[in-house]
């Protein structure tokens, strides 16, 4: 579906999905078998967002990249981390960077004894 925009930009046309900002959220799942560590997969998920990062907004291009350096640490800084993530849920552009401390969230709330 297409519909004006009243502009010259796509030949004067644009899809009717892009003229609606509307979120469809953001779903992480992860399989791990059980000897796997939940603090490696969410350094590995963290990973993942730093290199996915489009980087058009520091909260999110600066703080995967910080948190990974935080989780590299043989013990985890927990306060800085549990900081660091909160301001990239409040203060990223997108739901990438605003999803990205999920992992360590989760892993700070329920496998403490691995970080």
């Amino acid at each position: 579906m297409w519909r004006s925009n009243g502009s010259t930009s796509h030949a004067g046309r644009e899809p009717a999905h892009q003229a609606a900002a509307v979120a469809a959220g953001v779903r992480q799942e992860v399989a791990a078998r059980q000897r796997d560590r939940a603090a490696a997969a969410a350094k590995n998920l963290m990973r993942f967002f730093r290199d996915e990062s489009c980087g058009q907004c520091t909260p999110c291009r600066v703080g995967t990249a910080k948190a990974l350096t935080l989780m590299d640490e043989k013990t985890w800084n927990q306060p800085l981390l549990g900081e660091l993530s909160q301001a990239m849920m409040d203060a990223s552009i997108c739901g990438l960077g605003q999803a990205a401390p999920n992992p360590v969230q989760s892993v700070l709330k329920y496998f403490p004894h691995e970080v």
